[in-house]
């Protein structure tokens, strides 16, 4: 069956000009002039044989024919757009987007994320380094990983808490420096609350991320150590895993077992 329908640009140049009422805003939409806007309005209007638009010298409004064919044609386009969109994901790999802090990313989540492609080769991964909570709403994050404490969770949208146990990560060779005897790994707090290892322990520089700074203060009050050292703020996870990798102090790390 044939169909006797105006062209596809057509029906866009009067799609774009009902939507802003403005043939000159249109254009620009469309990156094509003015002039061309409204010879595709006048051979539409021609085709069906009716006056779609009222035309004044600043503003052109829609007529009763206009609203009916503009309010068709934009379901339309929608339709054919969703439609679109569905075909090229039915086509594409299957992903999940995880918003992480850049530190969460890089102490906890890195790690386990060859683990679940091993297990899902047919998922891909996408991160998002954020700092501020994700906006489920938007659609753009599927799931998001927050550190929290826990007397802050908040979160309505939360599924499940994770335990994220820390451990003071240094090189060897400050270690070495400052004294301390390393026995086992990874260095506990009860390894560190020896009376010959805490002197040597309030010498270390610490190492400090501009977010998550005030975790020092919460292991060392709940380790029962001290140390008055001025934390080192750095900026992101991978410059102090390397400033810790070459000796300039100690940081914070979750380490899986």
């Amino acid at each position: 069956m044939k169909h006797h329908l105006p062209p596809l640009d057509t029906l866009k140049a009067f799609e774009a000009a009902g939507r802003h009422l403005s043939f000159s805003l249109a254009a620009d939409e469309l990156c094509i002039t003015k002039s061309a806007v409204s010879y595709q309005i006048r051979k539409l209007e021609e085709q069906v044989q009716s006056t779609l638009f009222k035309r004044s010298v600043r503003q052109v409004y829609l007529t009763d024919s206009g609203q009916r064919l503009f309010q068709t044609t934009q379901q339309l386009f929608k339709e054919l757009e969703t439609t679109l969109f569905r075909l090229r994901d039915d086509n594409q790999q299957a992903a999940v987007s995880v918003a992480a802090t850049t530190y969460v990313a890089a102490r906890w989540l890195s790690p386990r994320i060859a683990h679940f492609s091993e297990l899902h080769p047919d998922i891909a991964i996408q991160f998002l380094h954020t700092v501020n909570s994700a906006d489920f709403k938007l659609g753009d994050v599927d799931l998001a990983v927050r550190w929290c404490r826990c007397s802050d969770r908040k979160e309505r949208n939360r599924l499940r808490d994770i335990p994220m146990p820390l451990f003071p990560v240094a090189s060897p060779g400050l270690l070495k420096r400052i004294g301390i005897v390393v026995d086992t790994l990874p260095l506990s707090s009860t390894q560190l609350q020896q009376p010959a290892q805490q002197a040597q322990f309030s010498q270390l520089p610490l190492l400090a991320e501009e977010r998550p700074q005030d975790l020092w203060q919460d292991w060392l009050a709940y380790s029962g150590l001290s140390n008055t050292n001025p934390h080192r703020i750095i900026s992101d996870a991978d410059e102090s895993g390397q400033a810790a990798l070459v000796g300039e102090g100690v940081i914070l790390a979750c380490v899986r077992k």
